[in-house]
């Protein structure tokens, strides 16, 4: 049987789900084993894994797509390796690489190719925003089973003005996503997308796959249609279709980001339409929008404050109402602010501001300059040190690892590193250093070596292992894969690693630590897209930059529309200015309203001016006057 689920409470959504996946273990008596319950996120299944409370059961198949995909690949790998002729490497299993890696071939041949060659001569964005482009076609063209090979075809054949523009970046975007997915499958490494369409292409077209994984799934639970991409709502549509039963749950109203991609015109073709004749709860608006009077029914009082000239002058008011409400016994891990970026500028005066008070404040989206991790920054910089790449060091990073090592605070640590050539204490630490260099050891060896010399003793030593031990092991693969794919011919393997740490370091929170946070009791800065991603629920909000288009950003690019690489969409068609605004108001209502889900009081700030300065109006200003004002109606 195919059941199908219409939820609109997240929580009691996620309700139902655990109580029906504990139901079906305790029917299969704790055989739990051929129950796959597939999750949007690692989040979800932290959550779930500790609800789970049994004495015995076999394995717990609560999963992501994305990780089961990449589990079973490295289970049939010999079916892929005998089909794909693109792979020709023997390994006996994939060798999976970290985005680190992946933006970093990306960068390298866009670099390349544009200053050598003039490639995207005809565009104005910078290199970053060109990598940025072509790394998400590759990884939506991927969730779309969209072929690489026609990634510019389809963005150029939607373009307005097709007829008034070169085709020439399309064509050469192209070039260098066909470098990029040849570079690794020849060698039999993949990353996230190529994963993807590995597992699509060469183990779902197999029978002899297909037996087997109906040998191994009796039951399958779906966390979140809504979150589902096209390659994942094939998978669904192929597992219902020889399992027992099917348990798929649906939120239309989560689809609130143009980032997911979520094509819901294709989850209503091959799930809703194949589902809705057996059982579903809740039919009426199934995929319906989200409009202006659902927002008006969630009936949640906002308080607009639009007195500010500066971005400064808001962010003062942000956290004077922070204060005040603190001093009215509103508790900290009862209130969140949410700024449409993350920015440096709220981070840190809120956090100078609040700290005077002792209330505490944790950001749930780190910055990804290395220094702002000071135990990665501290074996980064030792590495350097190693290496002799010190002029890959600045100052501040410098003066971070000396405060790190020596456990001392920023005025003495500069002072040392002021007079570095005359402390003892330094130059003990640099003939330690130096002293590994004669044993031909590798980076990630020295690395090891000096954390377990030289910081885990440290008071914070151990509390910052997981980074460190991250850093480590990225090390270890990192380098092994560059010299795997011969890119080391111009500048060492070791170099390479640490230019890429340093420019591209990832947001290293697991799981289990934004479990903590939304536990803690502190005030937390995120960003829409993190707070609902991260199922967090705080019933006191502060949302700030009101004015600000950032709130719901542009769809459309240079090189790069999302909603063109979708499953569903006629590659013949014309993208429109009216389906650009459209769209945006789609997820600007379904942002809202996700929002206000767990919110009891708003307060919403807007400057006159952004914080660069510039003058900003905004669709979510006009749409919050309208909230507002809903009570005199």
């Amino acid at each position: 049987m195919k059941f199908l689920y219409n939820i609109r409470c997240q929580k009691n959504k996620n309700k139902k789900v655990i109580d029906k996946y504990l139901e079906l273990i305790n029917l299969n008596h704790n055989q739990s084993r051929k129950i796959l319950l597939l999750v949007p996120n690692n989040m979800t299944k932290l959550e779930y894994e500790r609800r789970v409370n049994l004495e015995y059961s076999e394995e717990l198949k609560i999963t992501t797509y994305l990780n089961f995909v990449k589990n079973e690949l490295i289970k049939y790998w010999p079916i892929i390796i005998k089909n794909c002729e693109d792979i020709k490497s023997n390994s006996i299993c994939p060798i999976f690489i970290s985005n680190n890696l992946s933006d970093y071939i990306i960068s390298n041949e866009v670099k390349k190719k544009r200053n050598l060659e003039g490639y995207f001569s005809d565009i104005t964005s910078t290199d970053r925003g060109i990598i940025s482009s072509i790394s998400t076609n590759i990884n939506k063209a991927a969730l779309s089973l969209i072929e690489f090979t026609t990634i510019g075809d389809r963005l150029y054949l939607s373009k307005k003005n097709k007829d008034k523009i070169l085709k020439f970046s399309y064509s050469q975007m192209n070039e260098i996503i066909n470098y990029y997915t040849e570079t690794l499958l020849s060698a039999g490494i993949v990353d996230n997308s190529i994963s993807i369409y590995l597992y699509n292409k060469y183990l779902l077209s197999d029978n002899d796959y297909i037996k087997n994984l109906e040998k191994n799934i009796n039951y399958i639970i779906v966390d979140s249609l809504e979150s589902c991409s096209s390659a994942e709502v094939d998978f669904i549509d192929i597992v219902s279709s020889f399992a027992k039963d099917s348990y798929v749950y649906f939120n239309s109203s989560r689809d609130y980001s143009s980032f997911n991609n979520i094509d819901m015109e294709y989850i209503r073709e091959k799930i809703i339409k194949t589902f809705i004749n057996a059982k579903v709860e809740n039919t009426n608006e199934l995929v319906g929008n989200i409009n202006l009077e659902d927002l008006y029914l969630k009936n949640v009082d906002i308080e607009l404050n639009q007195g500010s000239q500066l971005y400064s002058q808001m962010i003062q008011e942000v956290t004077n109402k922070i204060i005040d409400l603190v001093n009215s016994n509103i508790k900290p891990k009862d209130i969140v602010i949410l700024s449409p970026i993350n920015n440096n500028i709220l981070d840190y005066q809120v956090k100078y501001i609040l700290d005077k008070y002792n209330i505490g404040v944790i950001n749930t989206k780190k910055d990804k300059k290395i220094v702002d991790y000071p135990y990665a920054n501290a074996l980064i910089v030792a590495a350097c040190i190693f290496y002799d790449y010190e002029q890959l060091i600045k100052e501040e990073e410098y003066i971070s690892f000396i405060e790190t090592v020596f456990e001392t605070n920023r005025i003495q640590a500069f002072k040392i590193f002021r007079d570095k050539e005359n402390n003892e204490n330094y130059q003990e630490l640099i003939e330690y250093i130096k002293r590994y260099k004669s044993e031909n050891i590798k980076i990630y060896e020295f690395l090891m070596r000096f954390y377990i010399d030289k910081m885990l003793s440290l008071k914070e030593g151990k509390l910052n292992v997981r980074i460190c031990r991250h850093i480590i092991q990225e090390s270890e693969i990192f380098t092994d894969n560059i010299n795997l794919l011969n890119l080391d011919k111009n500048k060492s393997k070791e170099k390479i690693f640490i230019d890429v740490l340093k420019t591209t370091i990832k947001d290293y929170y697991l799981s289990k630590e934004i479990q903590d946070i939304k536990e803690s009791n502190k005030i937390i800065i995120s960003t829409p897209y993190s707070y609902i991603t991260s199922n967090l629920d705080r019933k006191v909000q502060l949302w700030v930059d009101i004015g600000s288009n950032a709130w719901n950003m542009k769809i459309e690019k240079d090189i790069s529309n999302v909603i063109v690489l979708r499953k569903s969409y006629n590659e013949n068609k014309i993208y429109t200015d009216d389906m650009e605004e459209g769209y945006k108001k789609y997820y600007l209502y379904n942002m809202i309203y996700n929002l206000l889900d767990s919110a009891k009081k708003v307060y919403a700030y807007k400057s006159d001016y952004t914080v660069n300065g510039y003058m900003q109006e905004s669709i979510l200003y006009s749409l919050l006057l309208k909230l507002v004002d809903k009570g005199g109606e």
